[in-house]
């Protein structure tokens, strides 16, 4: 989080499942006017740069005129102002030219940035061998994934591919962090963390082999068998397809009596 040592406002943003802000702990109304909470949830989103005012017209008003548009933009700015200031008068939205970027007399973190932050270090501290550390940044991150971005304002176009952007980083961190879990030998958060994943996405077979990997390595390989099993029907009532090559090869030699424990799996 941004060290509040500088003496200026600290606005907190969580993006990651509901949307909530505050600004030096005082709570931001983000629900009495939809419109004014989508858009200052993109100009946070999309902080890093200013935004020009025909993206935000094109973003949220593409079928009206463009004086109309021109017109909505002017009068949500107005409200994203008055809630941003009803928390902290120094808190708003700065224009410069036909640009809007929130203020720079306040500080601001965002858990998406953050979340964003330790999956960076981790990947650095992977690639200089650093395992522990680049594990406890993917559990970092992990804990701030309380649920998928915007959870409660699925329908907005322009959240749906940085959702869905968020959502396969996610997958990949909870992924990696198994298959280190496994290593170590630490099978009980190796397998909640594969059930999780398995429930949010049912059909995705690298994550059925591992959890399946994950009640193998337990002694549990009557579990992993039927977890095959489970994929496979969902697989067919869904998508009409069967198993993979690999995941019915990894079932195959989870039936091997000789089979005593973890086996490395192909992703």
């Amino acid at each position: 989080m941004t060290d509040p040592s500088d003496g200026r406002p600290l606005l907190a943003a969580r993006l990651l499942g509901g949307f909530r802000i505050t600004i030096d702990g005082v709570l931001v109304d983000t629900a009495s006017r939809r419109r004014t909470r989508h858009v200052l949830a993109y100009l946070l989103t999309h902080r890093r740069a200013a935004v020009p005012r025909d993206v935000l017209t094109e973003t949220f008003w593409p079928r009206a005129t463009p004086a109309a548009a021109r017109n909505n933009l002017h009068v949500t700015l107005s409200g994203v102002r008055q809630v941003l200031r009803a928390a902290h008068p120094l808190a708003g939205v700065e224009r410069r030219f036909d640009t809007y970027r929130l203020t720079g007399a306040i500080d601001v973190w965002t858990d998406v940035e953050q979340f964003e932050h330790h999956r960076a270090e981790a990947d650095q501290l992977e690639r200089r061998g650093a395992h522990a550390a680049a594990m406890r940044e993917r559990e970092a991150a992990c804990q701030l994934y309380e649920a998928d971005f915007l959870e409660d304002d699925r329908y907005l176009d322009w959240a749906v591919p940085v959702r869905e952007s968020l959502r396969l980083d996610m997958i990949d961190l909870q992924s990696r962090l198994i298959d280190g879990y496994l290593e170590e030998g630490t099978y009980g958060p190796a397998t909640f963390l594969a059930r999780r994943l398995v429930e949010a996405d049912p059909c995705n077979e690298p994550v059925n082999r591992q959890l399946m990997a994950c009640y193998a390595a337990a002694g549990l390989r009557h579990l992993a068998l039927a977890q095959y099993h489970r994929l496979a029907e969902r697989l067919w009532e869904s998508l009409r397809v069967r198993p993979s090559s690999a995941t019915t090869a990894y079932f195959h030699e989870l039936r091997n009596p000789r089979h005593d424990g973890l086996t490395l799996i192909a992703s």
